[in-house]
């Protein structure tokens, strides 16, 4: 069965038993999900957390410096980003801030004790969540945008090594096994594991043309798909915790840069971000068992993916 067709099952009887779940409760709860991202104020970049939904934006940092790619703690009390490039890791309030190390990128592993990052030599690297015990992983080329497989085993990466690329590859977590996934030798970054680790969203970008999301099988087959196309660019794509949306970055030239949800068939779902606004580096946070997707749309999302993706475009 083919990503669009597994993944439109998936999440039409996630989508089913959310809607019978929220009827039976005689309302639409407000979804237990946030997502960090990196947000403009006055020409300055800080870290902010909305909604699942886009509603209530908070920001958490408010620094002269430049705050951007936050990465969001399994348990969602803890949230690592970069300031100035250096690595830093806050309380999820913004409180309790401290500085770890030179780097940027940082991705939690699933059990939070570790944090792979960009470091040095532009390598991957991983640390203790106080940035103790640190031991890079990869010793040539260019590496970098490391992404935890969702068991913890795997750690996917890109990597400039040979003509063309770069290329998304992953090792183990100890930085053994280094496996190439993608092969097509066209600029990729920004990897996101789906929930069941069968799949990788990426970026990728073509000359002139604006870049868009793509997805490739983690078997090694190569085997990829195009999720979006035309304009305006897309990039930085984020699987929800419940694999049953795609967060990503909208941008548009002199316009807005806004974080956007899709399905995983790379149907539109919303905007969550105001138009006008910059912003960046979007990433899940959710509370076990409750559903991310935004509660206003649980029965637009249904209505359009009841019909297979073949018969829509």
């Amino acid at each position: 069965m083919s990503f669009k067709a597994r993944r439109w099952v998936a999440t039409a009887l996630s989508v089913s038993l959310l809607i019978q779940m929220h009827i039976a409760a005689n309302g639409y709860a407000a979804p237990l999900a946030k997502i960090a991202f990196t947000c403009a104020h006055e020409e300055n970049l800080d870290i902010c957390v909305m909604d699942a939904n886009g509603g209530n934006v908070v920001k958490l940092t408010d620094d002269p410096e430049r705050d951007d790619q936050p990465s969001w703690s399994p348990d969602g009390t803890r949230i690592a980003f970069r300031r100035n490039l250096v690595i830093h890791v806050m309380d999820s309030d913004g409180r309790n801030l401290m500085e770890l190390i030179g780097g940027g990128k940082p991705a939690w592993s699933p059990d939070g004790g570790r944090i792979a990052y960009t470091g040095s030599g532009r390598q991957i690297w991983v640390m203790d969540d106080d940035g103790g015990n640190r031991i890079q992983l990869t010793d040539w080329g260019q590496n970098y945008s490391a992404a935890w497989s969702p068991d913890g085993v795997r750690i996917a990466f890109v990597t400039a090594r040979r003509h063309g690329g770069p290329e998304i590859y992953a090792m183990d977590s100890d930085g053994n096994n280094e496996a190439r996934i993608t092969h097509d030798l066209k600029p990729k970054d920004n990897p996101s594991w789906s929930p069941d680790g069968q799949w990788i969203a990426y970026d990728e970008s073509i000359g002139v043309l604006p870049s868009q999301i793509y997805v490739v099988e983690t078997d090694g087959s190569g085997r990829t798909e195009r999720l979006t196309d035309n304009a305006p660019a897309k990039w930085r794509p984020a699987w929800s915790p419940d694999g049953v949306t795609i967060a990503y970055v909208a941008w548009e030239l002199n316009v807005s840069s806004t974080i956007d949800l899709m399905t995983t068939d790379g149907k539109h779902l919303k905007q969550l971000s105001e138009d006008g606004t910059y912003c960046d580096d979007p990433d899940w946070f959710y509370l076990k068992g409750w559903s991310v997707s935004p509660e206003t749309n649980f029965v637009t999302i249904w209505g359009e993916i009841k019909t297979p993706a073949s018969a829509r475009r």
